[in-house]
């Protein structure tokens, strides 16, 4: 089946993007910014176009998203305290939670939180995914570490060669 939006899609992630799970979307994902540059957007209310800041997102240890967010004051405000700094070129690469919040004007808005990093314990979910992840997927001990918190004997654990 065809989502109403295939068809009508903003060039910018919107809230209900993120929280109908659009285009390989998630309501809450873990991404990374990879570029930050300027873009044109039509302000509805000044009948005009505007340049605005547009941030393109990766996910981490996953693919680019297909289109950016725009940075608006909330979100701004939110990242310099967050990066504590105010230079765009310095948010780069660095961990952070986009996620759809409930607004009562607008449906769903885009937001960032803080992103805190899960802490591996052998035996849990987490830790039987990543096992599986390094052993039949290929992926690399620095690949778990930009989602979860690993300990020395954890790491030995995961990179041992015995099957779960």
């Amino acid at each position: 089946m065809a989502h109403w939006k295939k068809n009508n899609d903003s060039a910018y992630i919107s809230g209900e993007d993120l929280q109908t799970s659009f285009n390989g979307l998630k309501p809450e994902m873990v991404v990374k910014i990879t570029k930050v540059n300027d873009a044109k957007t039509f302000d509805q209310n000044k009948q005009a176009e505007q340049v605005v800041s547009a941030i393109y997102l990766q996910e981490i240890g996953g693919k680019d998203l297909y289109k950016p967010v725009i940075l608006n004051k909330t979100n701004g405000k939110f990242l310099c305290k967050e990066f504590a700094d105010t230079e765009m070129d310095n948010w780069l690469n660095k961990p952070v939670v986009l996620y759809a919040q409930k607004d009562s004007r607008h449906g769903y808005v885009v937001r960032f939180k803080t992103f805190k990093k899960i802490h591996l314990v052998a035996g849990d979910e987490n830790f039987n995914k990543c096992k599986t992840a390094i052993q039949k997927s290929g992926f690399t001990i620095d690949q778990i570490r930009e989602k979860y918190e690993v300990s020395t004997e954890i790491e030995k654990l995961l990179t041992d060669g015995k099957d779960i």
